[in-house]
């Protein structure tokens, strides 16, 4: 501002600011939006009561400060429903202020540098802070830090093979269908029973022993989050007969 009830008010300012109100000939006051942190300058003249106008304008000197650019690091490969998830960003700022997305929730650290994050709903999440410089600047945004949360295999789907088995035999087949997210299979076979070939994927031989007893053949699709709902078949194992008893006869015919 200057002094009021003058005319022909001429305003101008650097080239890092532009007016946005006033600046008029008939206004003793501007507004200007700085774009451009440093030195930078307003000036003014105008004409006086006696329709004298200054020989050359009046400068102020103003010191714009930088607004910060808040970066975001993180460690984490987060898996659906882990904790701990740590997320971090300039320390020595004021007035953190950190968002999630509606798939997490903040457990520590709101107000700091750095937040502990729970991931409770797998696929694409973000990020976000805000904090004052040392100059007392908030950033214009916010910094948002984009991630993806990783699922848990979905339910594995039915066995299928052979249900009435003999013990003592080899190399029987037994399969599932592929599970969405699953990176391997885990097999779960009856006391006595060994997988042959196959270990880790969706299609496996069983060799069952001569003591292998009934039970569940289980499979369950994992990945490095952890394991999906298992799917179970029934597996019947028929025992062989026991040892023969002595035989009795003539010795010499």
């Amino acid at each position: 501002t200057t002094q009021t009830g003058m005319t022909n008010y001429i305003w101008t300012v650097s080239a890092g600011g532009t007016i946005t109100a006033g600046g008029t000939p008939t206004s003793n006051s501007v507004t200007i939006t700085w774009n451009t942190a440093g030195v930078q300058a307003v000036t003014v003249n105008y004409t006086n009561a006696n329709g004298c106008t200054a020989a050359s304008p009046v400068s102020y000197s103003v010191t714009v400060n930088p607004t910060p650019v808040p970066v975001i690091g993180s460690n984490n490969v987060p898996c659906v429903n882990s904790t701990g998830n740590n997320y971090y960003t300039e320390s020595g700022m004021t007035g953190y202020v950190w968002t999630v997305s509606a798939g997490g929730t903040i457990t520590s650290g709101q107000g700091t540098s750095s937040i502990l994050v729970t991931w409770t709903v797998a696929g694409s999440q973000w990020v976000s802070v805000n904090y004052n410089n040392t100059y007392g600047c908030p950033a214009p945004t916010a910094t948002v830090y984009n991630l993806f949360v990783n699922p848990l295999p979905n339910a594995a789907a039915a066995i299928t093979g052979t249900a009435n088995v003999c013990a003592g035999t080899n190399g029987v087949a037994y399969s599932t269908t592929p599970v969405m997210n699953a990176t391997s299979y885990t097999w779960t076979l009856p006391a006595g029973a060994t997988i042959a070939t196959g270990a880790g994927t969706t299609n496996i031989t069983v060799n069952f022993g001569p003591t292998a007893v009934s039970g569940n053949i289980i499979v369950t699709g994992t990945n490095s989050c952890g394991n999906g709902a298992p799917s179970t078949f029934a597996v019947v194992v028929n025992p062989l007969p026991a040892n023969a008893g002595t035989i009795t006869g003539p010795a010499a015919v």
